[in-house]
């Protein structure tokens, strides 16, 4: 299931988004084998859609706009992030709990795109 926080959406690894407006974007693009650790953004351009690679501080800008009282270091743990965004997200978040979760972030305004471990309880 998909939650909303602060106007970012954290979608779940496990269930299909094909008719969200973010999933049906991406497939207008090919993210091949390249790895996002801090996620993408997708920027059109003379009628193309590009990728360009976010930062660690844009991944912990959309984290602390979401999570405002969580503490830094959880939410720029490196352990979940996009490998190519149709598959998802890889990597795990065990070492900060078990309601901590891997899951793919999407910031519509920005069109921004990643993956980060988010407490789910």
């Amino acid at each position: 299931m998909a939650m909303e926080r602060n106007g970012i959406v954290f979608f779940d690894l496990t269930e299909k988004y094909d008719d969200h407006p973010a999933f049906k974007a991406l497939k207008e693009v090919s993210l091949g084998d390249v790895r996002f650790p801090f996620g993408f953004f997708l920027v059109e351009e003379d009628g193309k859609k590009h990728v360009i690679p976010g930062t660690k501080e844009d991944l912990l800008k959309r984290l602390l706009i979401a999570f405002p009282d969580y503490p830094t270091p959880s939410l720029t743990a490196p352990n979940c992030s996009v490998n190519a965004f149709e598959d998802g997200c890889e990597g795990g978040c065990e070492e900060l709990g078990v309601t901590f979760k891997c899951r793919r972030i999407y910031d519509d305004p920005f069109q921004y795109y990643a993956c980060a471990c988010v407490d789910i309880s």
